[in-house]
């Protein structure tokens, strides 16, 4: 494995990590829909940009610990005070989390959890599952569904996941990525048509993610888009932090 997943599992060892929360908002009306779990590490007083390791380090046979971290720190959280949850809680899973059967096991256990407060658990499959990763996931996918658990997509149009994979797929949920919602030039994106019109054929819940300028909800309600995620509408607040 290279230095730099070295350099993540070192501070995310010594507990030099949190995890903040960024809203997502109603197109329509901008109320609350839900809020994405996003993890951050820091050295000091100094923050470490998640860009540098992701995606990358999401292929590490050493990250689905990651995710069960986080899955425990959740549940802990919810066991003390259910109420800093917004109605439905994003969280983005991988391949590599998937082919641990324990990570698998905490993530159906969580979506229980949250069920139970009367919310959702969404989990956001990363943008590098290859189309045979995520169709070898069905049988999971079920038992996440029998837990009350969301399926969702995330950074659609960076990855190799297209929109004949979501039209196949149980997906109930499409992030597009910042690369196609947040500047005109990509609004011409054939990407967006793919999607709308799978769209028509199934429900899917449409979320334009990286969103700068709020002078952009009115071309992005034309697009098709319900929702929308970026720092014109909520910047990600510290959370929780362990200890």
């Amino acid at each position: 494995m290279s230095e730099l997943h070295d350099e993540f599992f070192s501070v995310f060892d010594q507990g030099n990590w949190f995890l903040a929360s960024q809203k997502i908002v109603s197109l329509a009306d901008q109320s609350d829909y839900g809020a994405e779990i996003l993890i951050r590490l820091f050295e000091g007083d100094r923050f470490l940009s998640n860009g540098k390791f992701f995606p990358g380090i999401c292929r590490d046979e050493r990250y689905p610990r990651i995710t069960q971290q986080i899955v425990d720190l959740l549940c802990e959280q919810l066991d003390r005070d259910q109420s800093v949850f917004e109605k439905r809680v994003f969280l983005n899973v991988t391949p590599t989390d998937f082919s641990n059967p324990l990570t698998v096991e905490k993530l159906a256990g969580l979506g229980q959890k949250f069920h139970q407060s009367d919310r959702d658990l969404v989990l956001e499959f990363s943008e590098i599952f290859t189309p045979d990763e995520l169709f070898a996931s069905l049988e999971r996918v079920e038992v996440f569904r029998e837990a009350g658990i969301i399926i969702g997509l995330d950074d659609y149009g960076t990855g190799v996941i297209r929109a004949s994979d979501i039209a196949a797929f149980p997906f109930d949920l499409v992030k597009s990525d910042r690369s196609l919602c947040g500047f005109e030039d990509a609004w011409n994106n054939p990407l967006h048509a793919e999607l709308m019109q799978v769209s028509k054929t199934k429900p899917l819940i449409l979320i334009a993610e990286g969103i700068e300028e709020i002078e952009h909800t009115d071309s992005l309600l034309a697009l098709g888009y319900q929702y929308v995620q970026g720092y014109a509408f909520d910047k990600p607040s510290k959370f929780i932090q362990r200890n």
